[in-house]
């Protein structure tokens, strides 16, 4: 595997991967504009790249690059009307794919997977997690190719008649629900039984987060796409989650591509690293050479913008100015050391005030005990008015 070049208009088709077979995904000028008010508004601008098998490679980027769109288009889940996709060539496992015709629904591409950011926002809250990964299988197990998991499309005839018939019998319904138990456990999920009756609003975040990776790992795919899988976990179990995520496809065989704004994430975990700006991928690397290799401004300004012991001494981070100003190294230096501050002039003593008389206002005084009234006997004859 190659570490890659930066990334011109006369090489975008430059395959970077050196795989002894065809590539599980190949695109080529892929474009994707919305329809605004403004005008169009172009997301992804003519982008090309491959896909090795069993390989693991990291688009990283700012917030509206393009990654998430990218992802979405290659998945087929950008079916609204103000959306226009347009590409040159697509291939999914040496099959061309077309994304440019508009469909109502999701166009579901048999052995590609997608994980998306928020669980909470993707998983159906009215569904059961066993539901929807009862789905799932169904779908896998009956060969469906349409959007409709119910579809059995794998041979016509009595082929497809056995496929529907494989989805209501009875004893096939409890293999669907060991299955989802198996899928479940492997992602690190206790208590099966209970998160397969439950809803996703019943479930924690990181458990919503593996129950959405066992959803799109139950397929089987040969093709995993993951949208920031780790965004919604702390530090800990965000790395926990990787390693699961990636363990398990590694187990399968299956290429992940992952879309991230960690750009360390993506230097542990991955074989090659996109970055992308500006719905541009504007360079290729090895990831485990990317800081030695980086030469697109934007790349090392990335690096240089990590968090590390010296960048508390940067006055400001890098912008891409700044670092076309000075030319981008090969690899980002250290921040020099700098000269300890003057010590701040006293300050002036304050003017005095001066002092306005007040007048004084006099006390109110104590209001004077007030002697108590002098009380006569009663007589009888008070006794018989009183009658």
């Amino acid at each position: 595997m190659t570490t890659g070049t930066v990334i011109s208009d006369t090489a975008r088709r430059e395959d970077l991967a050196e795989e002894s077979g065809p590539p599980i995904l190949r695109v080529e000028g892929m474009t994707v504009r919305y329809d605004s008010s403004r005008g169009d508004v172009v997301a992804v601008d003519d982008v090309s790249f491959s896909l090795g098998r069993g390989e693991r490679v990291a688009l990283v980027g700012e917030s509206g690059s393009g990654k998430t769109t990218l992802g979405l288009a290659l998945a087929g889940f950008l079916t609204q009307p103000s959306v226009h996709i347009t590409h040159e060539r697509l291939e999914f496992d040496g099959v061309p794919v077309s994304r440019t015709v508009r469909t109502r629904l999701p166009v579901r591409t048999p052995g590609l997977s997608m994980v998306f950011q928020d669980a909470m926002t993707t998983l159906d809250p009215v569904w059961t997690i066993g539901s929807q990964l009862a789905a799932v299988i169904r779908a896998q197990r009956a060969g469906a190719t349409g959007t409709d998991g119910a579809e059995a499309g794998a041979g016509a005839g009595a082929g497809a008649g056995a496929g529907r018939r494989w989805l209501h019998r009875r004893s096939d319904r409890a293999v669907i629900r060991e299955i989802s138990r198996h899928w479940l456990d492997k992602v690190g999920l206790r208590d099966t039984d209970r998160v397969l009756r439950a809803r996703p609003y019943e479930l924690s975040g990181g458990m919503r987060q593996r129950a959405m990776i066992a959803i799109a790992l139950c397929g089987s795919p040969r093709l995993l796409i993951a949208d920031e899988p780790t965004s919604a976990l702390d530090a800990s179990l965000a790395r926990d989650a990787m390693e699961m995520l990636l363990g398990l496809t590694r187990e399968s065989g299956a290429s992940v591509l992952v879309i991230s704004h960690d750009i360390l994430l993506a230097q542990e975990y991955t074989d090659r690293t996109f970055v992308m700006y500006g719905g541009r991928i504007v360079e290729k690397r090895s990831s485990a050479k990317l800081a030695e290799t980086a030469t697109h401004p934007y790349t090392v300004g990335l690096l240089r913008c990590v968090p590390t012991l010296d960048s508390a001494e940067l006055d400001e981070l890098p912008t891409l100015a700044s670092i076309a100003a000075v030319g981008a190294p090969a690899a980002p230096s250290p921040a020099p050391a700098l000269a300890p501050a003057p010590a701040p002039a006293p300050a002036p003593a304050p003017a005095p005030v001066a002092k306005v008389p007040v007048a004084k206002v006099p006390a109110p005084s104590a209001p004077s005990p007030v002697a108590p009234a002098q009380r006569r006997p009663l007589t009888r004859t008070d006794h018989r008015e009183g009658q």
